[in-house]
């Protein structure tokens, strides 16, 4: 069976980087927060099977033991109430909210990042002064510049790198705001 995309599909989960794609695929998946419900198609020669008595089996790819799951020949779900769909969603922007929260607070502890967000912070600061916006944009322009001069050869690439230098741009723009105020 292959796993197929369906119009009440909420997001997708990508498959592990450690399996192969003849392994396992990216599975788009139906969440209410409370569970994910997938859709699955057969064959024909597994809907000849099932037709005439075949079994349906069901492997989940946890190792010690197995979640509760469930497996249906129907549609599964009526279309979710607005409530459902806007707890999903919260649901997962918390979570996108928290793991990038995560990454960041772990990228600190690189001396490459720190770096980076030291420069977007100067350069954000020093031109701030005079306008505060042109600080903050100028110091992403320069993030976007040093990955772009690393995609020629010159380093490696890293969205990490980008993002540290816009945080460090960022954290300045409060400070370069107060000191234009005092100054102007």
């Amino acid at each position: 069976m292959k796993p197929i995309d369906f119009p009440q599909s909420t997001k997708v989960l990508q498959r592990p980087s450690i399996m192969a794609e003849s392994e396992c695929q990216s599975l788009h998946v139906w969440n209410d927060g409370n569970q994910c419900v997938s859709c699955w198609k057969p064959t024909v020669s597994e809907r000849i099977r099932i037709a005439f008595g075949g079994n349906v089996w069901l492997g989940v790819m946890s190792g010690k033991t197995q979640p509760p799951v469930f497996v249906s020949g129907e549609k599964v779900f009526v279309k979710a109430s607005i409530k459902a769909r806007f707890l999903a969603f919260w649901y997962e922007a918390n979570e996108n909210i928290t793991n990038a929260y995560k990454s960041v607070l772990e990228g600190f502890k690189y001396p490459d990042k720190r770096k980076h967000f030291i420069v977007g912070f100067t350069l954000s600061l020093l031109i701030g002064v005079l306008c505060p916006w042109l600080g903050l944009l100028l110091g992403c322009i320069a993030g976007a510049i040093k990955e772009w001069w690393d995609s020629k050869g010159h380093g490696t690439v890293e969205l990490m790198d980008f993002v540290f230098t816009c945080l460090g741009s960022l954290v300045a723009l409060p400070f370069a705001w107060i000191i234009h105020l005092l100054i102007w």
